[in-house]
């Protein structure tokens, strides 16, 4: 609640006095018509990672700022947080990015952006983003030699550094804990404060039954007793606790292809919608209570 109340008063000194009624009056539209009131959008299916065991796709498809403003154009109001992150990819590799940034900027109250942070290039600190996600594996070179093949954290924090130095009213450093890394949550407050980040957390790494590179078994920290994971007795990850209604309730996600979905994690055999219309976005939003009850195959492992 305090990051949420800290990113909300650093928006808002930089958006001017009217933003907070303009997200209120979004907030209570999106409620009245029983529309999820954040969109995620994954704007390319490249990366940047070049992480061992995990090559991208050979032709991947990239979302057209044109298309985005299609589907933002025809939403029956605009959403309140629209946030651009990857799938199996990563943001920076868009080429499209400033394009898309703006356009959600003129109909988002907020925008951000999660990354890994490798492929930051000069200008990327000046996008009319409001909120930067930087994730991280491991908060030692050595972990991140263990997980990504290669040691490239001081790039990564760079980048920390170059947003944080730019327009972005909020920089955070998210550590995604993994068995390599399981002793790096203590390191992070001294490393977020090198890299000029304004807030930090650590998480535990999902798992993925796709079976991507840092998704898979192995990589997960079984052993630590806070990870949401332990082994069921086919010798597939489960949840300890199952919890409540879905993390991603009040939100949708639009893929690469420009194709609307439940979310990024529910799968090839969840409903989805390819054509923008304000039917669409109706059709989707029958799509909450399925989250809520977690009925979709995937919501048994999504923390």
């Amino acid at each position: 609640m305090f990051r949420t109340l800290k990113t909300g008063l650093r928006i808002w000194r930089r958006r001017g006095a009217a933003w907070p009624g303009i997200m209120a009056a979004r907030v209570a539209a999106n409620a009245l018509l029983r529309l999820p009131r954040g969109l995620m959008v994954e704007p390319t299916q490249n990366c940047t990672g070049g992480c061992t065991g995990c090559p991208p796709p050979e032709e991947p498809e990239d979302l057209s700022p044109e298309l985005l403003a299609r589907w933002l154009d025809h939403r029956p109001t605009p959403p309140v947080t629209i946030h651009f992150s990857g799938k199996h990819s990563d943001p920076l590799a868009a080429p499209h990015l400033r394009e898309l940034t703006e356009t959600a900027r003129r109909n988002g109250s907020m925008v951000s952006i999660s990354t890994i942070g490798l492929g930051f290039s000069h200008g990327m600190e000046k996008l009319p983003v409001d909120r930067w996600i930087f994730s991280i594996p491991a908060a030692t070179g050595e972990g991140w030699k263990a997980l990504r093949g290669a040691d490239r954290l001081e790039e990564a924090l760079a980048a920390v550094r170059s947003a944080a130095s730019g327009n972005a009213p909020m920089v955070e450093l998210v550590l995604t804990v993994w068995r390599q890394s399981a002793g790096d949550p203590g390191k992070l407050p001294g490393v977020a404060a090198a890299a000029g980040a304004h807030g930090y957390k650590a998480v535990f790494g999902n798992y993925d039954p796709e079976g991507r590179h840092f998704g898979r078994v192995g990589n997960l920290a079984l052993d630590s007793p806070e990870c949401p994971y332990r082994l069921g007795p086919d010798g597939n990850p489960e949840l300890k606790v199952k919890p409540r209604g879905c993390p991603l309730a009040g939100c949708l996600f639009l893929d690469a292809s420009g194709t609307l979905r439940p979310c990024p994690f529910a799968g090839d055999d969840a409903p989805r919608v390819t054509e923008p219309s304000r039917e669409a976005w109706r059709r989707a939003a029958s799509w909450t209570g399925f989250k809520r009850n977690r009925a979709f195959p995937v919501c048994r492992y999504c923390p």
